[in-house]
């Protein structure tokens, strides 16, 4: 690749935040309201003002540490029924409606109700979890097939140990395939719980904060909290797709 197509591939991601910034601009420019859509100077403002707040950081961590929980448990059961979805056809076959059927849950509805049964503060997790569960699913499971047998039963041929074989054979082939999903399942489950906090009301969150700007026509705060939650998305995506290169380097 020549020097300046890198260069040109390095840049073209901040051109496009440029090009939406400007929009933006423009689209603020035209519209003249703050109660509509705030400038980006309003907006970064408001930024500059939750970063001083302690408020903003109980929220903030609070979402993140549901998001986590939510996220660790969605992974961990998904994996265990990849895996005997991969092991055994009937179990695949078995598991299918209730893959099905957990994808086609309303989530507006199921929020409603999981705050009547539970609390404002365990119902985003339970739904974030029912949401990114079958996603998890279905990819711990084609990551699972796509293991090459010919090249595990030939380790087998030649008396390689199991826990050889598990670190230097199967973990490389699936590694990349895991860390891509767990990046991409979390950044979705942020975005899930920031949403489940504003229908559940939950409080010390992102999306208690999101009401409490809605309530006051703060515009310019909500924008600033969405930009949070992308900004911190994106750090997500980056650093788990970086993993995931090094797990293919190895």
């Amino acid at each position: 690749m020549k020097k300046q197509d890198k260069l040109l591939n390095a840049l073209l991601p901040f051109l496009t935040v440029a090009v939406i910034f400007g929009l933006w601009g423009l689209a603020a420019a035209k519209v003249d309201s703050e109660y509509v859509l705030p400038t980006v100077g309003d907006t970064f403002a408001a930024l500059w003002e939750l970063l001083k707040s302690a408020e903003f950081y109980r929220a903030y961590f609070g979402t993140l540490l549901r998001s986590v929980v939510a996220f660790a448990i969605a992974f961990f059961l998904a994996f265990i029924a990849a895996f005997v979805a991969y092991k055994y056809d009937k179990a695949k076959r078995a598991l299918k409606p209730l893959i099905v059927i957990i994808r086609a849950l309303p989530t507006i509805a199921v929020v409603l109700l999981l705050v009547l049964w539970t609390s404002s503060f365990v119902a985003p997790v339970i739904v974030t979890f029912l949401v990114v569960f079958p996603t998890l699913y279905n990819n711990l499971y084609a990551a699972l097939c796509g293991i090459d047998n010919d090249l595990n039963e030939m380790c087998k041929v030649f008396g390689v140990s199991n826990k050889k074989r598990l670190t230097k054979v199967v973990f490389p082939q699936i590694a990349p395939e895991f860390i891509t999903s767990a990046g991409a399942g979390l950044t979705l489950n942020l975005k899930l719980m920031v949403a489940a906090e504003v229908l559940a009301q939950t409080a010390r969150s992102m999306g208690y904060l999101l009401n409490t700007s809605k309530i006051y026509f703060e515009i310019s705060t909500m924008l600033a909290l969405v930009l949070i939650t992308v900004i911190t998305g994106l750090i997500i995506e980056f650093l788990f797709s970086f993993w995931a290169k090094k797990a293919v380097k190895r």
